[in-house]
């Protein structure tokens, strides 16, 4: 009777070519007396030449290693004689000698480790998810803080003393910060959830970054800031992309810059980058439009940049007061990603900052 086709055929399956380790029989004495594709596989040579060879010349300290595994019923490390590469090896035993089963470590890690990251992923968007179904839980009772707390400023309920006053004021502060950290945090988890390139429709893009330095033009006033648009000779106003999130990447860090700054200049730029500056960026040939914006007074440090996108590992960071801030840009992030898009961010140290995006136009 074969063994190995009880053993490995049925009608309908193949489970020799299926199976995912390395599988081979030998006698006591260790000489091999079958051994499947994967084995071949694993230790680099043909069925032939396994099958008129024993375990140990393949496998050092063979004997020793395969009694560990069948007395202690797990499985061993084992080293390929002469060579610095290892296998997972387990190890049974039968009537006229041993089923061995082989599995490369590094296959094994990498199994694990993707369906850690699957696992973790799925984890991910199911907060999201969550947080996302929670907008109104958390959103509505700050508004109603912020709107009786302004109405109560502007009288409602009758005169006030100048300490009352005072503790209202920082009321309403305190409570439209905590409503703009919410919708930052939350807009973090809608742009994780969206990773499929969302709908492109043509539009000015010129038009929309005049729109968006109007909006914030009295910001600027109070702030001393000055804009500055610059867009390349020649180049087409009218691309194919997402407008709006081509407008929220530019608003957010717009606000970056705004709360970071008292006085200074926002100069955004407008181009065609050349195939030669792609290639110093890794960025694959094609059509890409590029938007620069910089603040001239937004200094960052080395260490700023490092975790400039990094929200998650601001948490435990000296740099927590900047977590507002991680969070704002990992959304930008997400959305040029998603976009198909490139972004980073330069430096110079007393100088100015800018945030660099690059975009497929059509």
């Amino acid at each position: 009777m074969d063994l190995t086709k009880i053993l490995f055929k049925t009608n309908s399956f193949d489970v020799e070519k299926a199976l995912p380790d390395g599988v081979v029989f030998c006698t006591n004495d260790l000489k091999i007396q079958w051994v499947n594709d994967k084995a071949a596989e694993i230790f680099e040579t043909s069925k032939m030449n396994l099958k008129t060879s024993v375990v140990s010349d393949f496998i050092e300290n063979a004997n020793n290693l395969i009694m560990n595994a069948i007395l202690n019923n797990k499985s061993v490390i084992t080293k390929m004689t002469g060579r610095e590469v290892y296998f997972e090896m387990t190890a049974r035993q039968i009537e006229e000698g041993y089923v061995l089963a082989f599995r490369d470590i590094e296959a094994g890690v990498n199994y694990r480790q993707e369906r850690t990251s699957t696992n973790g992923a799925s984890a991910d968007k199911n907060k999201n998810e969550f947080l996302l179904k929670l907008v109104n839980d958390f959103k509505a009772p700050l508004q109603s803080i912020i709107g009786f707390s302004q109405a109560m400023a502007d009288g409602l309920g009758g005169n006030m003393t100048d300490q009352q006053e005072k503790y209202i004021k920082i009321i309403k502060k305190n409570s439209s910060d905590l409503m703009y950290f919410t919708d930052k945090l939350f807009e973090l988890s809608r742009t994780e959830l969206e990773s499929i390139p969302p709908e492109s429709k043509t539009f000015d893009i010129v038009n929309l970054i005049n729109s968006l330095v109007r909006y914030n033009e009295q910001l600027c006033k109070d702030k001393d800031i000055h804009w500055n648009v610059s867009v390349a000779e020649g180049l087409k106003n009218t691309i194919l992309s997402n407008e709006n999130y081509i407008k929220n990447i530019l608003q957010n860090i717009f606000e970056v810059i705004f709360r970071s700054v008292e006085v200074g200049d926002i100069n955004v730029g407008l181009s065609m980058p050349e195939e030669e500056f792609l290639r110093s960026k890794n960025i694959p040939a094609g059509g890409y439009i590029m938007l620069s914006v910089t603040g001239t007074s937004l200094m960052l440090s080395k260490s700023d940049l490092e975790q400039i996108f990094e929200p998650y590992e601001l948490i435990d960071s000296p740099n927590r007061k900047n977590l507002i801030r991680a969070i704002t840009l990992a959304s930008v992030k997400n959305m040029v990603r998603a976009l198909r898009g490139f972004i980073w961010v330069e430096s110079k140290v007393l100088k100015n900052t800018t945030f660099n995006i690059v975009i497929p136009h059509n």
